[in-house]
């Protein structure tokens, strides 16, 4: 305890860096990621999402280049058959205190659950609160929300911005060219007698310009009435090392659900951007003993080529492939797989399934993002979007996608534009084989107060 609090009293000794998180369909979080793709800011650029707000943000909000600010919107969404009014409010405190509230009400608990729709920045807000402190090398938080860690937009595997919010502390340094990261989480109860639990650590090296290459591992682990495991609040330490030392308070090898991925993005020629994510969920050490068992695995990668980057005007083409084999996220505790709030903690669609998707976006470098993609997700019956808490039974070779096949085409496309700094109007229209769907966001800012 002496260590820990020593630890804390260093961290809270130096200049701020980062904030909290930016909202996934504000208009500085799309553009900042279009950046990304063109090259620029990969100084912030992390597989440890999401993307947060920078306290000398140069064309970001005015008010973040006060110490001490606060700032409140609200917005009115509406869809098929779903709207909702929502609101999202921050400050910060003498430039290393910071506080977040993005509150939700709306009138269909099951329009956040529709996890065979891609949508890109609308339709995904979740209630998300939490306070955190970070000065130029750490950050301290504690809070709901959601992690979401790998390279390249759109195409992250264990932990994306399409899962429900969960209650989660973080903490995080910043080394100069190697960064760590390190979650602890409390997932949704079952039967009011079953916990869940999520912890995740990672690190990254960067030469803040051209390539990152990180390693991260996920644990979900569960049981009636099962309490912390202190083992795991050790950010240094590893699953298997916790699991094999029999070092949690149930003893045996089947009672947490592990994942491991490998994560690179590189740029190349300053307009070429490679991402890559490759996950392991179950190893297989000994072929001759564990005889027709294969490794779980996913992966990802993306290509994103930006010919068009001026003063006034960019433009990205883009194609993506995902794939998440069968077993890959469930356990043979159910309990363990990898979902929160009726949705998968990854990828969208879940697993047991791949997708391909190309598409093109539009930024004026001012106040409109354009985006148009396609593509066509395959899935089989396994898929844990369908069996969310059933557990998986072995590990033993077998058809890709499992099962009854289901085959989707989707069109999509959105916009946002933003003016004066804070008003915003977005509208999204995705089109499918079995599913047709349009949105319309707006969002106005209520009050904006700041102090120099």
């Amino acid at each position: 305890m002496n260590l820990i609090f020593i630890i804390i009293i260093v961290l809270f000794q130096s200049g701020f860096v980062l904030a909290q998180s930016i909202p996934r369909d504000h208009f500085l979080y799309q553009s900042r990621k279009l950046l990304y793709d063109a090259g620029k800011d990969w100084q912030s650029l992390t597989v440890f999402g999401p993307i947060r707000f920078k306290s000398k943000p140069g064309r970001e909000l005015k008010s973040l280049n006060s110490s001490n600010y606060f700032d409140g919107l609200i917005g009115f969404d509406a869809g098929n058959k779903f709207y909702s009014l929502y609101g999202f409010g921050h400050f910060k405190y003498k430039n290393h205190y910071y506080g977040y509230l993005y509150p939700t009400f709306i009138n269909k608990t099951d329009k956040k659950h529709q996890p065979d729709v891609r949508t890109n920045f609308i339709n995904d807000q979740d209630d998300q609160s939490g306070i955190g402190f970070q000065n130029n090398w750490a950050i301290l938080q504690i809070g709901r929300g959601k992690e979401s860690w790998g390279s390249g937009n759109d195409i992250q595997l264990a932990l994306s911005e399409n899962s429900g919010s969960y209650d989660y502390f973080l903490l995080g340094s910043d080394y100069g060219k190697i960064r760590v990261r390190y979650v602890y989480g409390f997932l949704e109860n079952i039967n009011d007698n079953i916990n869940r639990y999520i912890t995740a650590r990672g690190f990254e090296w960067t030469n803040k310009k051209t390539l990152i290459i990180g390693f991260s591992e996920t644990v979900i682990y569960s049981g009636e009435n099962r309490s912390l495991e202190i083992g795991y609040m050790n950010p240094i330490s590893s699953h298997l090392e916790i699991e094999l030392n029999n070092r949690l308070n149930i003893v045996g090898d089947q009672n947490s659900n592990a994942v491991w991925q490998i994560h690179l993005d590189y740029l190349m020629k300053k307009n070429f951007r490679i991402s890559l994510n490759y996950l392991f969920d179950e190893f297989v050490f000994d072929p001759d003993i564990e005889i027709g068992k294969e490794h779980g695995k996913a992966y990802s990668i993306r290509l994103a080529y930006t010919p068009l980057f001026s003063n006034s005007h960019l433009i990205t083409l883009f194609s993506s492939l995902v794939y998440v084999g069968t077993p890959t996220f469930r356990h043979g505790i159910g309990t363990n797989n990898f979902v929160q709030d009726g949705r998968p903690l990854g990828w969208y669609a879940g697993s047991d399934g791949k997708e391909i998707c190309v598409g093109m976006k539009y930024y004026n470098n001012k106040n409109l993002i354009i985006n148009i993609f396609t593509g066509l997700l395959i899935s089989g019956e396994e898929t844990i979007s369908n069996r969310v808490f059933e557990p998986y039974k072995d590990y033993l070779k077998g058809s890709f996608p499992s099962g009854e096949i289901k085959e989707k085409k989707y069109v999509e496309t959105n916009f946002i534009y933003c003016w004066e700094g804070s008003y915003s109007i977005s509208s999204s229209l995705h089109w499918s084989d079995n599913i047709n769907m349009i949105e319309f966001k707006l969002t106005i800012p209520i009050f904006q107060l700041f102090e120099k």
